[in-house]
């Protein structure tokens, strides 16, 4: 029996940044609320966030994109799980960041992270 033609990964990561990043935010707000962060520092550190997960997404994003339709295993899975993982983290950190700045959230890969509200962004 053969399997079934994987989905388009585009489609894949917008379904994986719908439940990732919002666990993503909830946790970076938390964090910045028990370290006890001015907005400054606050600022500062989801900036150094989205550039981190910048340079790891410009690094490694094609793992997240291409695929022969193999399973991955080993180093190549490590991989893709972590560029996945800092792709959700750098999305949440802009995100946060916009909102810091009086806008209500970003869009990613045509999707909307941000306060939940009728209104656009």
């Amino acid at each position: 029996m053969r399997q079934p033609e994987p989905r388009n990964a585009i489609d894949e990561l917008r379904d994986f940044l719908s439940f990732a990043v919002p666990l993503r935010s909830a946790e970076m707000l938390y964090n910045l609320r028990q370290w006890g962060h001015s907005r400054d520092q606050a600022v500062n550190w989801l900036r150094g966030e989205a550039q981190r997960a910048g340079v790891s997404v410009g690094t490694s994003g094609d793992v997240l994109q291409f695929t022969d339709g193999r399973p991955r295993t080993g180093r190549a899975q490590v991989r893709v799980a972590c560029t996945a993982g800092d792709l959700a983290s750098g999305v949440a950190a802009a995100s946060l960041l916009a909102q810091l700045q009086g806008e209500r959230g970003v869009i990613a890969l045509g999707d909307y992270y941000g306060v939940a509200d009728d209104r656009p962004c």
